[in-house]
């Protein structure tokens, strides 16, 4: 599903001494099927964007459009509601959320709210509990007595088990082991893939915006300052270092490969392994191109 933002501004505090604009006449549109990562240090608006994308956040101007669904300043409680029911949110610890006394009435909440038909999401549930890495004897388990690693997972689930056709992800690994952090962004780019879901992740590791993203956007004091595939944003090292961001050390690594060895990877989002594999190839027909 498609997502727009036209000329989006939100202002918080308005008409007091603390009054602060986070966002500013933002502009920027999501694919259909698109996996996006927005970096900016913090207070750069990153989350005070994505509010808006749920209905979280209504704008102060300008509009938002999910689909066929479009709110702005004045939009009532019902379309806010038919906003959100395409989209899910995935926040920083999302165990947090959790409050049923077991997990399948957990997972059942948001289906239930969102008018999904219960049996059919009944059925759905082992399946989610196996995508993110648990079986079907935890749904009648309380989430209360599971390990925070295991409460993050039934909270995902619970954020999928809606079929979100947008899904937004506010620092999914936060906390977690960097292992944690590979099982669950491995979660969300299968998921993706595999349901075409318009996702937009919000980190401030460059490291996970170069594993998934296909587009990156950087933003700084409420505005958009720079937007496109990883290779283009990476070639800027030094603008993103004065944002205090850099490069991931992966692509470093890759680049100056590329220029000591006269090579050029398909991708700088290879894992060591496949960038070893695909350096021999590579070396290999540079070397019979030398000998024809």
């Amino acid at each position: 599903m498609k997502v727009l933002l036209k000329n989006i501004e939100h202002t918080y505090m308005k008409k007091t001494p603390f009054e602060k604009k986070a966002l500013a006449n933002v502009n920027v549109n999501f694919e259909k099927g698109s996996f996006t990562a927005i970096i900016g240090h913090t207070g750069s608006g990153k989350s005070t964007l994505v509010q808006h994308i749920n209905g979280l956040l209504k704008p102060h101007s300008g509009q938002v459009t999910v689909g066929g669904h479009t709110i702005d300043a004045k939009s009532k409680r019902k379309q806010i509601k038919a906003l959100r029911e395409h989209t899910g949110m995935v926040f920083q610890y999302p165990e947090h959320q959790l409050f049923e006394e077991t997990v399948e009435k957990d997972l059942l909440f948001g289906p239930r709210n969102a008018g999904k038909e219960e049996a059919r999401t009944k059925k759905r549930l082992p399946e989610l509990l196996e995508l993110v890495g648990l079986d079907k004897s935890f749904l009648e388990r309380s989430p209360f007595e599971l390990s925070g690693g295991q409460m993050r997972r039934v909270a995902i689930a619970g954020v999928l088990a809606v079929e979100p056709k947008v899904l937004i992800l506010d620092e999914p690994t936060a906390g977690l082991d960097p292992q944690g952090q590979e099982e669950i962004l491995s979660l969300f780019k299968t998921w993706q893939q595999q349901y075409q879901t318009t996702t937009i992740m919000i980190t401030h590791q460059m490291e996970e915006a170069a594993r998934l993203a296909d587009r990156i956007i950087v933003m700084s004091e409420g505005q958009i300052i720079m937007e496109g595939p990883p290779s283009v944003i990476y070639e800027k090292q030094a603008e993103l270092q004065t944002l205090h961001l850099d490069v991931p050390e992966q692509v470093k690594v890759l680049k100056q490969i590329e220029q000591e060895m006269g090579v050029t990877f398909s991708s700088y989002h290879l894992k060591p392994e496949e960038a070893a594999v695909e350096l021999e190839k590579r070396l290999q027909q540079k070397k019979g191109d030398t000998d024809v």
